[in-house]
């Protein structure tokens, strides 16, 4: 059972660095703004373009109550060159701000409906993976001792 997590563990960095050197940035749908398009838990595949625009589902920052939040949302309409209006799917109505730009971290080109769960379980759990990776390392350590035997 060990090995298969650990296994599971490997692939999923593996993954995750493949994406990155391909120029793919990895985040999580934390809301159900996006449903039923985009699910809550999703792992989303962003890229970042030059131009965007209305239809496209963008990943920004905003502030939201004295914090900076990173939101999935599509583009309604665009303002300016620079500037877009947009909405979540599952929302009666367009965000109140405007996104520039600048804000823009890329467009979502893929997803992975539920996988943010696992990965936001291994982030919280992390304490527990080292503990669980020594023990198997431990007990790896072991067996090689007493085959030398």
């Amino acid at each position: 059972m060990a090995a298969g997590v650990l296994g599971f563990l490997f692939g999923i960095c593996f993954l995750s660095g493949i994406a990155f050197l391909a120029g793919y940035q990895i985040y999580y749908e934390t809301s159900e703004s996006m449903q039923p398009v985009i699910r809550k838990g999703s792992l989303l595949l962003v890229k970042e373009y030059e131009i965007y625009g209305p239809g496209d589902i963008v990943a920004f920052y905003t502030w939201y109550e004295g914090e900076k939040l990173c939101v999935t949302h599509r583009i309604v309409r665009e303002l300016a060159e620079d500037a877009y209006v947009t909405k979540g799917d599952a929302n009666c109505q367009e965000d109140r701000e405007v996104v520039k730009k600048g804000d823009i971290m890329g467009k979502v080109v893929g997803y992975i409906p539920y996988f943010g769960y696992v990965c936001f379980w291994l982030k919280d759990n992390c304490v527990f993976l080292v503990l669980l990776l020594a023990a198997g390392l431990l007990r790896g350590h072991a067996l090689f001792l007493e085959e030398k035997i």
